[in-house]
Protein backbone atom coordinates (compact mmCIF):
# COMPACT_ATOMS: atom_id res chain seq x y z
CA UNK A 1 0.00 0.00 0.00
CA UNK A 2 1.64 3.50 -0.87
CA UNK A 3 0.69 6.77 0.18
CA UNK A 4 -0.85 8.98 -2.76
CA UNK A 5 1.68 11.51 -4.15
CA UNK A 6 -1.17 14.20 -3.61
CA UNK A 7 -1.32 14.32 0.05
CA UNK A 8 1.25 17.04 1.77
CA UNK A 9 2.85 15.05 4.11
CA UNK A 10 6.58 16.32 5.18
CA UNK A 11 8.79 14.38 6.43
CA UNK A 12 11.92 14.90 8.84
CA UNK A 13 14.38 15.45 5.72
CA UNK A 14 12.07 18.09 4.78
CA UNK A 15 11.84 20.59 7.65
CA UNK A 16 13.60 23.11 9.14
CA UNK A 17 17.22 22.46 10.48
CA UNK A 18 16.95 24.33 14.78
CA UNK A 19 19.87 25.64 15.77
CA UNK A 20 21.08 25.49 18.65
CA UNK A 21 22.07 28.34 20.63
CA UNK A 22 25.64 28.88 21.58
CA UNK A 23 26.14 27.53 25.47
CA UNK A 24 27.53 30.92 27.07
CA UNK A 25 30.09 31.01 29.45
CA UNK A 26 28.70 27.86 31.09
CA UNK A 27 31.68 25.82 32.11
CA UNK A 28 30.48 24.19 35.55
CA UNK A 29 27.53 23.85 36.94
CA UNK A 30 27.02 25.19 40.83
CA UNK A 31 24.52 23.50 42.74
CA UNK A 32 24.72 26.12 45.09
CA UNK A 33 23.27 28.90 42.94
CA UNK A 34 19.47 28.43 42.39
CA UNK A 35 18.99 31.35 40.00
CA UNK A 36 21.50 30.07 37.84
CA UNK A 37 19.44 27.21 37.45
CA UNK A 38 16.18 28.30 37.63
CA UNK A 39 17.29 29.41 34.08
CA UNK A 40 17.08 25.66 33.06
CA UNK A 41 13.94 24.52 34.42
CA UNK A 42 10.36 25.52 33.66
CA UNK A 43 7.62 27.15 35.80
CA UNK A 44 6.52 23.30 36.31
CA UNK A 45 10.28 22.77 37.76
CA UNK A 46 11.16 20.06 34.51
CA UNK A 47 14.38 20.23 33.90
CA UNK A 48 14.62 22.10 29.90
CA UNK A 49 15.68 19.32 27.51
CA UNK A 50 19.40 19.85 25.74
CA UNK A 51 18.15 21.16 22.02
CA UNK A 52 16.39 24.24 24.78
CA UNK A 53 19.48 24.99 26.68
CA UNK A 54 22.07 24.71 23.98
CA UNK A 55 24.59 22.93 26.73
CA UNK A 56 27.01 19.99 25.17
CA UNK A 57 25.98 16.62 26.70
CA UNK A 58 28.06 16.67 29.47
CA UNK A 59 26.50 19.97 30.55
CA UNK A 60 23.37 18.50 30.57
CA UNK A 61 24.44 15.81 32.73
CA UNK A 62 25.92 17.98 35.46
CA UNK A 63 23.04 20.24 35.22
CA UNK A 64 20.77 17.62 35.82
CA UNK A 65 22.43 16.14 39.02
CA UNK A 66 22.64 20.08 39.96
CA UNK A 67 19.29 20.21 39.69
CA UNK A 68 18.01 17.36 41.31
CA UNK A 69 20.05 18.04 44.48
CA UNK A 70 19.05 21.52 44.59
CA UNK A 71 15.84 20.27 45.54
CA UNK A 72 16.78 17.75 47.63
CA UNK A 73 18.56 20.52 49.48
CA UNK A 74 15.69 22.64 48.90
CA UNK A 75 17.04 25.43 47.49
CA UNK A 76 14.39 24.71 44.01
CA UNK A 77 10.68 24.09 44.94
Amino acid sequence: MSIPQDTERRSRRDAPVRRRPAPGEVAVVDVNDPDFLRRFVTDQGKILPIRFTGLTAKQQRQLKRGVRRARTLGFLA
